[in-house]
């Protein structure tokens, strides 16, 4: 993706022709891959394998870079430090532009809830371990729910700055043992990298089975893609005239297969990402000369070489005009809205390169000047920005305490919503918490870090109020149970109990096994609901309170079949939990917005009403086949409640409710306005106590 199509092949002379020591071949590859990575992102509905234009970049990058070390290998620290000044100049000049401009337009254009995070991730970005920021986010359930960043690409060019950062080390480790031990420095070097790209594959199969959403980002899964690249530049391959247009077109047919076929529910990348990283490798060896055949004839066209020349200014500047794009427009971008955008970003590309890339490339100075300005400019631009991201969260932490005071009036949160209450149930000229407040609202669950998480190998507890209470409550389920400890610790300060989370998430307890992304995700989570049970049976409670999500169909079965899977799965295990001896009150599940909006702070703080970001109780408020399958149950150790009352009127869900921000994503309740449940919860509670 970011070294020039140059290289000096240091066992094999390609037949391929130059212009400038530029091989075109690889530019039109370059084409290809941002190509599909551009299409991908503004039509994912049309090319859904897109995402494999960075495999590509993968493969020419790490070709391109071990030919050039092959053939000056570095051997002192002045070899090393003139290396890494090159990628400097080349790279980050107008990587930090990018940041800078998407920083401005962020606060000028996008909603005030996204402020905080975009400058956490431009920190990571400006840092290059945006790819290590994503894979935690990615396997955070507070990161599921988040807006996409408009930097959130930058993680390849992590993986591959950090490639650029280590592999001249190998490099020179490779060439030590050369020197002392005899043989040739391509030959050992061809060995070294074949065993690197070995276990990173192995790394990659395994990670991807087990933690996908991870496993994505991480750079151990990807290096073996810049090492296959790598590896191709220490082998002799001379491919015969009569079969480097057939290979050619054979490597470039398998890119474009799996960008077509590929899709996002395709574990990747894994043992699957061959397909592109192959075929890529095949076009580089076959380095197929001009004929009338020959995808060089198309490939060494104008519009196709411009566009690999600039394709690391598209990559750059393409996905912050996506994502910003929105809150110029005021709604998702149309078909022509999106020809705009990918016009606008080959405009900027083709400023960018002539303007920055080349004439930073081209500076003079020495070689640890250039260094000690990059590292000082990434420290400065990402330090600043993770400052700027801390003050705005804890600005909103100080308000956040201050509004709960606020919501103990008599028309705030679920009080307006409240039988008589004579109240504005919805929205409100001021509201108790802001947008950017709800944002960062959550139950101290999420803090205190009480979620068993996949592959759910554990079981977290975490205790609140008296420890040494003699009424004790067992709070049990996912992360929607989650939206009931607020008004739980309340009661508990005000009654002298204490409460006990037994919470994961997603993971749903049932007696029956969840269609997660892996089956090691699906008996991990039935296997926690088990443990749960024993949790509860050695726990000697009082109560147990349930409440939960239902985001997944049954494993094993047919669809039309798991909605009653479900059904039975849920009441065989309710039997199992009041089968403990303990009482169980089960608490009706809460909207979820996410059927019809992204998020609901995101909403608000764009919105010019906070009714506009409301929405129909029949698509909010879905069956809960968890209440439900209770309701059905003639058991007395079981009793349910239904809250919905409070946060639902007969046709509407309201985003503001008694001038309190409901949601603090598109899926769970602020823990302020969860407080405000409390009065409601506690008759409920009170009731199974005694």
């Amino acid at each position: 993706m970011l070294e020039t199509a140059q290289t000096a092949e240091p066992r094999a002379e390609r037949a391929a022709p130059r212009a400038g020591g530029t091989r075109k071949d690889i530019q039109a590859l370059r084409a290809i891959a941002v190509g599909v990575v551009v299409v991908y992102h503004l039509w994912p509905g049309r090319l859904q394998g897109g995402f494999v234009g960075v495999d590509v970049f993968f493969v020419i990058s790490g070709f391109l870079i071990t030919s050039h070390l092959l053939r000056r290998p570095p051997r002192s620290g002045r070899d090393l430090a003139t290396f890494w000044a090159r990628r400097v100049r080349r790279l980050l000049p107008a990587s930090f532009l990018v940041l800078l401009v998407t920083v401005a337009a962020t606060f000028a254009l996008a909603p005030s809830t996204l402020w905080a995070d975009t400058l956490r991730e431009v920190g990571a970005a400006a840092l290059y371990v945006e790819n290590w920021s994503l894979a935690a986010s990615s396997v955070d359930y507070l990161g599921a729910e988040a807006a996409a960043s408009p930097v959130q690409h930058y993680w390849s060019l992590s993986v591959e700055e950090q490639f650029y950062l280590l592999w001249p080390l190998v490099l020179v480790v490779v060439a030590w043992f050369a020197a002392r031990r005899g043989g040739d420095l391509v030959r050992r070097a061809s060995v070294a990298i074949g065993v690197i790209v070995a276990v990173s594959l192995t790394w990659s199969v395994v990670a991807t089975a087990l933690r996908p959403a991870s496993a994505y980002f991480i750079t151990p899964t990807r290096i073996w893609e810049l090492g296959v690249g790598a590896l191709l530049a220490t082998l002799s391959i001379h491919v015969a005239a009569r079969w480097r247009t057939p290979l050619a077109w054979t490597g470039i047919a398998m890119i474009l297969v799996a960008a077509v076929a590929y899709d996002g529910s395709l574990p990747f990348p894994g043992y699957t990402a061959a397909l592109p990283v192959v075929g890529c490798a095949l076009v580089i060896a076959a380095s197929s000369d001009r004929t009338r055949w020959s995808p060089r004839a198309i490939g060494d066209a104008r519009p196709v070489q411009w566009l690999g020349d600039v394709s690391y200014s598209v990559y750059l500047w393409h996905w912050p005009l996506i994502v910003l794009a929105p809150f110029v427009l005021g709604h998702n971008p149309g078909l022509l809205e999106r020809v705009g955008v990918l016009v606008a970003a080959l405009l900027l590309a083709g400023l960018t390169k002539p303007f920055v890339e080349d004439r930073f490339r081209r500076g003079r100075g020495s070689s640890g000047r250039a260094i000690a300005l990059a590292l000082g400019a990434s420290v400065v631009i990402g330090g600043a920005a993770v400052a700027g991201s801390y003050a705005l969260e804890a600005s909103a932490e100080a308000n956040i305490e201050r509004a709960a005071q606020a919501a103990q009036g008599p028309c705030a949160g679920a009080a307006a919503m409240a039988p008589g209450a004579d109240c504005e149930t919805s929205g409100a000229d001021e509201l108790i918490l802001s947008p950017v407040e709800a944002a960062d609202d959550k139950p101290a669950a999420y803090e205190d870090g009480c979620w068993e998480s996949p592959p759910f190998e554990g079981t977290k507890t975490c205790h609140y109020g008296s420890p040494d209470a003699d009424t004790r409550v067992a709070l049990v389920g996912n992360s929607h149970a989650g939206n009931l400890l607020p008004p739980l610790q309340d009661l508990a300060e005000k009654n002298g109990w204490s409460v006990t989370t037994v919470v994961a998430s997603q993971c749903p307890t049932s007696d029956i096994r969840w269609q997660f992304d892996t089956p090691q995700d699906s008996e991990g989570c039935h296997a926690w609901g088990q443990r749960v049970l024993d949790e509860v049976d050695e726990g000697d409670f009082d109560l147990v309170v349930t409440s939960q999500l239902t985001p997944f169909t049954a494993a094993g079965v047919a669809p039309a079949e798991s909605d009653q899977a479900i059904a039975d799965g849920y009441a065989r295990y309710l039997e199992d939990l009041t089968a403990t001896g303990t009482p169980t009150l089960v608490v009706r599940d809460f909207p979820y917005p996410k059927h019809t909006i992204a998020s609901v702070p995101d909403c608000l703080a764009a919105a010019g009403s906070p009714s506009e970001c409301d929405g129909e109780r029949s698509q909010w408020l879905a069956p809960d086949p968890l209440y439900d399958a209770a309701e059905g149950l003639d058991d007395p150790a079981l009793s349910t409640v239904d809250l919905s009352g409070y946060t639902c009127t007969e046709e509407t869900c309201p985003a503001v409710i008694g001038g309190v921000v409901a949601y603090f994503d598109a899926s769970h309740l602020t823990a302020t306005f969860s407080r405000t449940l409390a009065p409601y919860l506690e008759e409920a509670v009170v009731s199974r106590l005694h």
